[in-house]
């Protein structure tokens, strides 16, 4: 397994939500779930979890509309972000790399 400087789990329109950092390279790479198990060693489960939670993002893009793109409220707006920014603290947690969590409503890192 590579080892791993940092992860970013950042959902964008039509990417995975993991961007990972190795050694010797300085932008990250847009990571699947499968291959941050079986590369770096993350709990399948885990992985699974964050990326249906990124289905949810993908699922209200707007191809014909991409500005209306986004959830119908502030509600739920706010309770996905939240179980993302859980999820990825358990991420952190099990990876014990430097893992950043990235959403239009805001950002936290988690330090190894």
């Amino acid at each position: 397994m590579s080892r791993l400087v940092s992860i970013r789990v950042a959902p964008e329109w039509g990417a995975f939500p993991f961007w990972v950092r190795v050694p010797g390279e300085v932008i990250p790479d847009n990571c699947s779930a499968e291959r941050l198990v079986s590369e770096y060693g993350a709990p399948e489960d885990l992985a699974a979890a964050i990326d249906a939670w990124d289905d949810e993002f993908q699922a209200v893009y707007d191809r014909s509309d991409p500005e209306s793109s986004g959830f119908p409220d502030e509600a739920t707006t706010a309770a996905w972000h939240e179980r993302g920014e859980r999820l990825t603290e358990r991420l952190a947690a099990a990876l014990r790399v430097r893992t950043e969590f990235h959403t239009a409503r805001g950002e936290r890192v988690f330090d190894a």
